[in-house]
């Protein structure tokens, strides 16, 4: 190498100042690094805040649902059994205010404007149903009460409602009060308003995560910017960044945008807050399923209830569907000569074997009211009639056999199939045309609807 060329080198960065800057450079990016770190715990911290507060409302509007589902347990139970303890059970659930205390709750609880005020308005229309609800609560209670000589005088409400205008018996008409179309309805109001609250904190929750998710991307970007400007003093850091940082990052998001599980595992802040992800999504899963089962299902038989069959029955081609209605004979003799625990035990006896009968993918088994019970079967033709009434025989001679203790329970049973000009009200109509033929000739049969 020439003297000229060790002269200009010479005059080149020293290595001391080399090793400054590199320092310095170092420092910054230390620096720039610990900033991002700082608020990325922020943003977490905000998140998990965010998220305990969504948690708690909708625990919130749990404590409604629940609230208002144990005053309707307890009434119904009353007016079945009039066994009075239900009575003082379901005051004893109106003098804790759970419902009130959780509006209450939600005041306190504040979100963003919007969401707070969508949700509280839902939550107390809720509210309002469940306490309107309470007039034909204690108009059956009183019914029941004075049918059956049961001291009601500490029930200020109680006494207030009017029963003048009933001349039916008062039993049924009790039972009406609690499960007729009206209090149906309400209680679907009810239970529409809760889900719809829990969906607009699904939302609102949603929106908080992609806003966060945002802001920890541009956090992520800025750090990619640093160390890429810096590539040959920390290339070791770049790839450790992309292997615990970057690439989890990108996966978690495409996660997040797909409504799936992280299942990506990195660093332990990552980790926590990826599985508490997770956590709060498949709480927020197995909320919606239950209260969609609850609200579908019969909760002593565990088949469909009537708001299940209201909802599978308007879906289903009718032309193509055979619709079989089922009722016990004399299942009030069984409520009255062994009790309402043995009639639980019949009423359960009967979905089970109903179920056993009709477990197909086409079969749909419903509780629709009291002792009497429907089977839709979907994608059937008018050839498969015979097969239909083969198998309710079948049935009908194995629930007839008493089973233990639980006496045999034969069922008269309606089979109609549909037509292309049938609706809901026809179809049912034809099959409970059948089904009474069978009652006024002697019951424990069935029978095909015919022109």
């Amino acid at each position: 190498m020439s003297p000229n060329r060790i002269k200009h080198l010479s005059k080149g960065m020293s290595l001391k100042l080399a090793s400054w800057i590199v320092s310095i450079i170092a420092f910054l990016i230390s620096g720039a690094l610990i900033f991002s770190s700082i608020f990325l715990t922020i943003e977490y911290v905000d998140v998990n805040r965010s998220t305990q507060k969504f948690l708690d409302m909708k625990d919130v509007a749990s404590e409604v649902q629940l609230a208002s589902d144990h005053l309707t347990d307890q009434v119904r139970t009353f007016v079945v059994t009039h066994d009075e303890q239900y009575m003082k059970h379901y005051f004893k659930e109106i003098e804790t205010e759970r419902r009130q205390n959780a509006l209450n709750k939600i005041h306190d609880n504040i979100l963003d404007s919007e969401a707070h005020e969508e949700v509280h308005t839902y939550i107390e229309a809720a509210i309002q149903e469940s306490t309107d609800l309470e007039n034909l609560e204690y108009f059956a209670m009183k019914l029941i009460c004075v049918e059956h000589s049961i001291d009601y005088s500490k029930y200020q409400k109680v006494i207030d409602a009017d029963i003048s205008s009933v001349t039916e018996d008062k039993d049924e008409a009790a039972i009406k009060a609690v499960y007729g179309t009206e209090y149906l309805d309400r209680k679907n109001r009810i239970t529409t308003n809760i889900t719809t609250a829990v969906h607009k904190l699904d939302e609102a929750m949603e929106k908080t995560v992609i806003d966060s998710t945002n802001k920890l991307k541009v956090m992520m970007y800025f750090q990619s910017a640093i160390i890429f400007a810096n590539i040959v003093f920390i290339a070791a850091a770049i790839i450790l960044m992309h292997l615990y940082i970057v690439s989890p990052m990108n996966k978690a998001v495409v996660s997040l945008l797909d409504n799936k599980d992280i299942k990506v595992r990195s660093n332990k802040e990552f980790n926590y807050l990826a599985d508490t992800f997770n956590v709060i999504r498949t709480q927020n899963e197995h909320v919606k399923e239950k209260l969609i089962y609850e609200a579908e299902h019969d909760k002593l038989t565990g088949l469909y209830n009537r708001t299940g069959y209201d909802t599978l029955y308007r879906r289903i081609k009718l032309n193509k569907a055979i619709y079989v209605l089922l009722d016990i004979d004399k299942f009030k003799e069984v409520n009255d000569t062994l009790g309402h625990e043995m009639g639980d035990k019949v009423l359960s006896r009967t979905a089970h074997i109903l179920d056993k009968y009709f477990n197909d993918d086409n079969s749909y088994v419903f509780r629709i009211g009291g002792d009497e019970f429907a089977v839709l079967i979907e994608n059937v033709n008018p050839s498969m009639n015979q097969d239909i009434l083969n198998k309710c025989q079948k049935m009908n001679a194995e629930i007839s056999k008493k089973e233990g203790k639980i006496p045999g329970t034969p069922l008269s049973i309606g089979v109609a199939y549909g037509e292309d000009n049938d609706t809901t009200d026809t179809l049912f109509k034809k099959a409970d045309i059948a089904l009474y033929e069978v009652k006024n000739k002697g019951r424990a049969d069935v029978k095909l609807f015919q022109k």
